[in-house]
């Protein structure tokens, strides 16, 4: 087993290779999560023979490995090689524990770093008495605004960096308490790394913008929502027109993990959930 060089744009195909043939609905599995949050998460491959893995460090500075393949096509002198008292394999799908026996590996899931799934046609029509207050506020924000929207691109890309600026500084944290450096590259990169995305304007100012990209052929993840808290009601409009402009092609919408931020969690379960994913930690048994 070999450490090889930090990830970067050269190494984008191979990561979408393995990705598509991963074929997860997992938030973590797309290059530009990888790449956005390779500095903060310290992302290096470790090349073995069951293929490429990737090490990681998670927010709270515990060192993980992210397959890049199935791990069931691995003999299991792999794990030993690759774990250690430290380091666990995550994010790990449901349908693959099956293959870690229990007398010889602990399997176990933090519900912060589970993924928030959603039907897009519910989130597109907010029809149903657990949308009643989001139905109410997207209400009280027509009645008050007429909002246009752009697809994000490099003309525009300068407008939602203001967005950003503004969302940052209302949050009153610091930059390292919130995921504005990730966001920044993302708008700077956008074309690069292939992402979608749609800015907002009232009344031509620039109001609040979604990114995200394709997980499957049946998720879209949502990376970035960010909008001014002066427009009630904007964050029910961006994912509810979102939802609609991606309907005819996505079943569900992934609005990824809530960290253990119980804002976070109380916000995305508000909109009704479909289910929550659960991404499992397996490391070996001491």
């Amino acid at each position: 087993m070999k450490k090889a060089e930090t990830i970067d744009f050269q190494h984008r195909e191979l990561l979408l290779d393995n990705f598509k043939q991963l074929n997860l609905p997992i938030s973590d599995y797309t290059f530009a999560n990888i790449f956005l949050f390779r500095n903060i998460s310290h992302y290096e491959f470790l090349t073995t023979d069951c293929g490429l893995f990737i090490s990681g460090c998670n927010r709270h500075g515990q060192n993980y490995i992210m397959p890049l393949n199935d791990l069931r096509k691995c003999d299991e002198q792999v794990f030993v090689n690759l774990l250690d008292k430290q380091n666990f394999f995550f994010p790990i799908p449901g349908e693959w524990l099956s293959f870690f026996p229990e007398e010889n590996f602990v399997i176990t899931c933090d519900d912060g770093e589970s993924d928030y799934i959603y039907l897009t046609e519910k989130m597109a029509s907010f029809k149903g008495n657990k949308y009643t207050r989001h139905r109410n506020h997207l209400n009280q924000f027509f009645s008050a605004y007429d909002p246009r929207a752009e697809a994000i691109s490099e003309n525009n890309a300068a407008q939602a960096m203001t967005i950003l600026q503004a969302w940052q500084d209302d949050s009153g944290l610091a930059l390292n308490k919130t995921d504005f450096e990730q966001c920044r590259e993302a708008l700077e990169k956008f074309s690069r790394l292939a992402l979608w995305g749609t800015i907002y304007y009232i009344e031509n100012d620039p109001a609040g913008f979604i990114i995200g990209e394709a997980l499957n052929t049946e998720t879209f993840v949502l990376h970035f929502a960010k909008a001014s808290k002066i427009y009630h009601g904007i964050y029910e409009f961006m994912f509810n027109d979102t939802a609609k402009r991606l309907l005819p092609q996505y079943k569900y919408l992934n609005l990824e993990e809530d960290m253990g931020n119980k804002n976070l969690r109380r916000t995305k379960g508000s909109y009704g959930p479909e289910f929550i994913l659960k991404k499992y930690r397996v490391c070996l048994k001491q």
